[in-house]
C-alpha cells in the first residue's frame, strides 16, 4: 500500500480520505490550518512547516486543494522540496485504457472518462463526473461533482468547473476560466472569464 502525504485539510482533502483510505496508507497531511485535522479526527500526522519527503515518511503528496491557481503555485513549491504526484482512480468509476492521464490525476467515484480524452497533471475528478470521448483536460483543472463535459471539448489550465454544469460537445474553455455551478456552456468561454446560468453568460462582477 502506497504511503502518501495529503496536502490541505479542507473539504477536499477530506473526501479523499473518505474515499481513497483503503487503497493508500496516509501518513499526515500538510495544511496551514491549525485546527481542521483535529476538529475532522484525521489519521496521521498534521505538518504546519515546510516539509520534505524524509521528514514524512513518503516522497507521494496528493494535492487536495480545490482552487486551481493556488494548487498550480503549491505543487510547484512541493516539487521542488522532492515530492512526487502519483495518479489515483477509484474503482467505482469507468476510465477508457485509452485514455491519456497525466501525473497527479484523482478520479473520485462514479466518474466516466471516455475514449481518447487527455488529463493534464494534476487534474481532479470530483465524484459523479463525466469526460466524453476526445476531451482535452488542462493542467490543474478542478471538475466539481456532477460536471458533465461533451465529446472534443477543450477545457485549458487552472480552469474550475463548478458542480452540475454542462459544457456543450466541441467546447473551448479559456486558461483560469470559472464555470459556475450549474451552468449549461453553449458556446466559448474566454480566458479568465466567469460564466453563469443557463445558457452560461459572462459574468463580469465575479471577476477578479
Amino acid at each position: 500500500m502506497k504511503k502518501v502525504l495529503i496536502i490541505g485539510t479542507g473539504g477536499l482533502a477530506r473526501e479523499f480520505t473518505s474515499w481513497f483510505s483503503d487503497y493508500v496508507q496516509i501518513v499526515g497531511y500538510s495544511s496551514t490550518n491549525p485546527t481542521e485535522h483535529s476538529v475532522f479526527n484525521l489519521p496521521g500526522v498534521l505538518h504546519t512547516g515546510e516539509v520534505t519527503p524524509d521528514s514524512v515518511g513518503t516522497k507521494f503528496a496528493i494535492l487536495a486543494i480545490g482552487t486551481p491557481a493556488v494548487k498550480e503555485k503549491i505543487h510547484h513549491t512541493f516539487s521542488n522540496l522532492g515530492f512526487e504526484f502519483p495518479t489515483f482512480i477509484h474503482p467505482s468509476s469507468i476510465v477508457s485504457n485509452k485514455a491519456n492521464i497525466d501525473y497527479g490525476v484523482v478520479i473520485s467515484p462514479n466518474c466516466v472518462v471516455s475514449p481518447n480524452v487527455t488529463l493534464g497533471k494534476l487534474a481532479y475528478l470530483n465524484f459523479s463526473s463525466g469526460i466524453g470521448h476526445d476531451a482535452v483536460v488542462g493542467n490543474y483543472v478542478q471538475i466539481n461533482p456532477g460536471a458533465q463535459l461533451g465529446g472534443f471539448s477543450k477545457i485549458g489550465n487552472c480552469v474550475l468547473i463548478g458542480s452540475g454544469s454542462t459544457i456543450l460537445q466541441g467546447i473551448t474553455i479559456g486558461n483560469g476560466a470559472t464555470i459556475g455551478s450549474g451552468s449549461v456552456v453553449l458556446s466559448r468561454v474566454g480566458d479568465k472569464a466567469t460564466v453563469l446560468g443557463n445558457p452560461a453568460k459572462r459574468m463580469r462582477s465575479f471577476e477578479a
